[in-house]
């Protein structure tokens, strides 16, 4: 998993790994860098030590206080040079070692993301019920079919993926907004994920509902659980069709 959403280090905190990434000596804002190449051939081992390795079997690389100052500097670089920074460093570092790569971005249109989406093969939408998220599903189809038709490149980034979450099973809008995914995009709507305190219990306690015994469980956490299985299920073997 790589972390490109932000600084608050989202994933560090939900793996209980937020102390430990506080001072990285390897950030991977340095990745969007012009001395990145240099980085790489004068300092021992950067790669594996921007990785760090989490007690439920995934591996991360934390977000750092450097990626807003990596994606102003990205402003500055020619367009043909800017947004295919991160795929090279996927495809030459990470994905010789790994059969899976994550890739957690902002929810903005910035040059982090549009770097992320370069270098996605599969993109997964998960969607808080309502219209704002409505419009970023619409932005991210419009970013993507740019990406997609841009002659400069071969990128072929496709939403594979696009589900309702934190979804409060109690209300009608979150109802009609999970029923309007599945009418709107029938080839690619996953379940819906119920809202559950457990996530946000466990976040603090630097895990996810997957390291829960079963009897700490809420019917909410259980439901959601659930739902991330077989949407994860779902997503690979979609991609196993292709």
């Amino acid at each position: 998993m790589i972390d490109l959403a932000g600084t608050q280090n989202d994933l560090a905190t939900q793996f209980g790994l937020a102390d430990e990434v506080t001072d990285t000596d390897a950030p991977v804002s340095a990745v969007f860098g012009d001395q990145w190449e240099f980085i790489q051939e004068n300092i021992d081992n950067v790669v594996e030590r921007m990785v760090y390795e989490t007690d439920e079997g995934p591996d991360l690389i934390p977000a750092d206080d450097g990626l807003g100052g990596a994606d102003n500097n990205l402003a500055n670089v020619p367009r043909e040079d800017r947004y295919g920074r991160l795929e090279a460093f996927i495809n030459e570092q990470i994905a010789p070692e790994y059969d899976l790569v994550l890739l957690d971005l902002p929810g903005k249109e910035d040059n982090i993301t549009i770097n992320g989406l370069f270098a996605a093969e599969n993109v997964v939408a998960p969607l808080r019920p309502g219209e704002f998220e409505r419009k970023q599903l619409e932005n991210l189809e419009r970013e993507l079919t740019l990406i997609r038709d841009d002659e400069d490149h071969d990128a072929d980034p496709q939403l594979r993926l696009v589900f309702a979450t934190m979804v409060n099973q109690t209300t009608n809008l979150a109802e009609k907004f999970a029923n309007s995914l599945e009418t709107e995009y029938p080839e690619i709507a996953g379940t819906p994920v119920s809202q559950t305190a457990n996530i946000g219990n466990q976040q603090g306690e630097g895990r996810t509902l997957f390291a829960l015994p079963d009897d700490e469980l809420y019917n909410t956490g259980e439901r959601a659980r659930d739902s991330y299985r077989e949407l994860t299920t779902d997503l690979l073997d979609r991609l196993e069709e292709r």
